[in-house]
């Protein structure tokens, strides 16, 4: 029995040195990445900003006008919608 439980805590071992001497730095993220070839491919060069002015047309308060037609059924007939 000894020998059994000496035999796991040497495999134990052998385990954790295995994982320990194949680590590796985590990924670095994308964004970083991508900025650090933009940097690379293009000169440091200052963007010009250009303001944009516009008027805005003024907003009238008051709603369109909308015709609204009742229709009345007649007696004889079903009910008829007229198109405009």
């Amino acid at each position: 029995m000894a020998a059994k439980v000496k035999m796991l805590k040497l495999l134990q071992e052998i385990r954790g040195f295995a994982e320990i001497s194949n680590r590796r730095p985590p990924p670095r993220s994308p964004a970083l990445v991508l900025s650090q070839i933009r940097a690379q491919a293009t000169p440091e060069v200052r963007r010009r900003r250009l303001s944009v002015t516009f008027d805005k047309p003024p907003q009238l308060d008051m709603p369109h006008h909308v015709k609204i037609n009742h229709v009345k059924p007649s007696p004889q007939q079903g009910p008829v919608l007229q198109a405009l």
